[in-house]
């Protein structure tokens, strides 16, 4: 299976959800997943910044969009820039910080500070390439072409990231909290 059409499957799939609750519900899991993911890489000091998104998204998608979650949102975004640029500095892997970002995304799409399905695109490259070799110097490259068998470790991630979109794109609600959606896929 070529891996871009894994990738774009998810991300135009997400762009496919409305942004509330749909989108930001899928984007709780897809979050869940990533710090599961990258809980190797993801230090100590950077964990209440994860946490406290993931409330956040989760806030937003049960209570709906607020003055105080939004104001909470733009302090997130701001306190995860430095982070982000401090761990690039670093040499962090290109998928930790697309990863990374997908946290940041999330806080700045809710706080009003960039489009809305942004962090998306950040979750679905973090997710392609957290498989791939780290220890390979520069950035990462893409190769449109590749192939990955259907279990591989990258495949076997698109592909779950794949089927949380469509099970949340299948639901019409009312009840849209998604820690009980994550629970029954």
């Amino acid at each position: 299976m070529r891996v871009k059409d894994a990738t774009f499957s998810v991300y135009f799939g997400l762009e496919a959800l409305p942004w509330h609750p749909a989108y930001l519900a899928a984007m709780w899991i897809l979050g869940g997943e990533l710090r599961s993911l990258y809980a190797d890489w993801i230090e100590p000091d950077e964990i209440p910044l994860v946490e406290s998104t993931m409330a956040l998204v989760r806030e937003v998608v049960t209570d709906g969009e607020s003055p105080p979650a939004t104001s909470r949102a733009a302090d997130l975004a701001d306190a995860w820039r430095p982070t982000i640029v401090r761990r690039d500095k670093a040499g962090a892997s290109g998928g930790l910080l697309n990863a990374l970002a997908t946290f940041e995304a999330l806080a700045q799409e809710i706080g009003g500070l960039s489009g809305h399905y942004d962090a998306g695109n950040w979750a679905v490259n973090a997710a392609e390439v957290r498989w791939d070799d780290w220890d390979r110097p520069g950035p990462i490259l893409v190769d449109w072409n590749e192939q990955a068998d259907e279990s591989s470790p990258k495949m076997q991630t698109l592909l779950l990231f794949g089927r949380v979109v469509s099970a949340v794109g299948a639901l019409t609600g009312p009840d849209w909290d998604p820690a009980p959606i994550r629970a029954t896929r």
